[in-house]
């Protein structure tokens, strides 16, 4: 687990930057992330990495632009909001910028060793070539290049004017011949979608690649814990789990191998990781208050095993002699438990109003609002 709530972030112009990785999360292998917020003009400038980006927009708005490979120039353009998701494949191009509420986003890469300064970059590419060389390119004078682009100078957050145009308006001013429209959309609404679970002890809403095509190498959750709810005990069998708590306070723990596990607990802001095949367990760990949290896994099908499915596939006796206990234990076990499993009944202090529909969809906004709002 990684306090990331206690990281300081990075200020820049256009906004701030913090990350996890392997360099400051040694445990999380195969999935590193970025929460960066941009302020109003704040902008992410022109980027490229080899790494596949899967982002989720946790308050505030942006405007996004991705650009694909192919003579007809493929691009998309969208603005972002609350619980909206873009996944960019490695090495397409993109941009974001906040609009005028500005905009926080979580972006998970399928690299644990990935760091969002080191992508190339329009200012770290340009600050570097000969200037002849740029003006050839970009049909200008030397001239203009050594009066208006500094040499060696990152960018990375600038801050921008306010986008002052609808979508539609910045479409059509930057919609360039021969640009084409992108076959698959980049941009999927996950807080819409109709959950993949969902029990008296919360949901799981999925972005995969069966809902949201072009995401071929990224997944991700957006998961509601009802008070005490737990999100049953599993593993997946092909792909690792970046953990990331919006609100709340979630228990959690991951076995790896036998006599190796962790046991943690995560707050607001926090982080934590189950590596692809571990056996691992989320709860919420107050009985009176909701939890929100992202997912995100390193492949685009999500896939898992949970405890029940794996020991009710099974006859009584098999159960029971891996367990070294008594069939009648074996016999006891509700193999319809749910993934997501609500509190006990006897658990004390639950609020009666917490599980009803419009208190949830209340209840993330406004808590991802009051962390991230400026």
């Amino acid at each position: 687990m990684q306090q990331w709530s206690k990281v300081e972030p990075l200020t820049y112009p256009g906004g701030t930057y913090k990350y996890s990785n392997v360099q400051n999360f040694p445990g999380a292998a195969g999935i590193s992330a970025a929460l960066i917020t941009l302020f109003p003009g704040g902008l992410r400038e022109l980027h490229w990495h080899n790494a596949t980006e899967w982002a989720i927009v946790l308050h505030g708005t942006c405007r996004a632009t991705v650009m694909e490979s192919g003579k007809n120039r493929p691009a998309e353009t969208w603005d972002f909001s609350f619980g909206d998701v873009w996944y960019f494949r490695p090495n397409e191009g993109h941009t974001i910028q906040g609009l005028r509420d500005g905009c926080t986003y979580l972006a998970g890469y399928d690299d644990g060793t990935f760091e969002d300064r080191r992508s190339l970059s329009l200012s770290a590419w340009l600050s570097t070539v000969p200037p002849g060389v740029t003006a050839q390119g970009l049909g200008v004078t030397e001239g203009d290049v050594t009066r208006h682009i500094s040499r060696n100078e990152v960018t990375f957050l600038p801050l921008g004017p306010v986008p002052n145009t609808s979508l539609e308006e910045f479409r059509a001013r930057v919609g360039r011949p021969p640009q084409q429209p992108v076959l698959q959309t980049h941009r999927f609404e996950i807080a819409q979608v109709i959950p993949e679970v969902e029990t008296p002890g919360g949901y799981v809403k999925v972005a995969q690649v069966t809902n949201f095509p072009v995401s071929e190498k990224m997944s991700g959750a957006l998961v509601r814990f009802a008070p005490g709810a737990l999100r049953q005990l599993h593993w997946h069998p092909g792909h690792a789990e970046w953990q990331y708590v919006i609100n709340g306070t979630v228990m959690g723990q991951v076995l790896i191998e036998p006599g190796v596990c962790e046991e943690y607990i995560m707050g607001q802001g926090d982080a934590g990781y189950a590596p692809k095949g571990s056996a691992h367990w989320l709860k919420n760990a107050s009985n009176n208050t909701e939890a929100f949290m992202v997912l995100m896994f390193d492949d685009g099908l999500f896939t898992n095993i949970d405890l029940t499915w794996f020991i009710g596939d099974v006859d009584p006796e098999t159960a029971a002699t891996s367990l070294n206990t008594s069939v009648e234990f074996a016999e006891a076990v509700d193999y319809a438990v749910p993934t997501m499993v609500p509190a006990k009944h006897d658990s004390a202090g639950l609020d009666p109003d917490s599980t009803s529909a419009g208190h949830e969809k209340k209840s993330i906004r406004e808590s991802s609002s009051a962390l991230f709002s400026h």
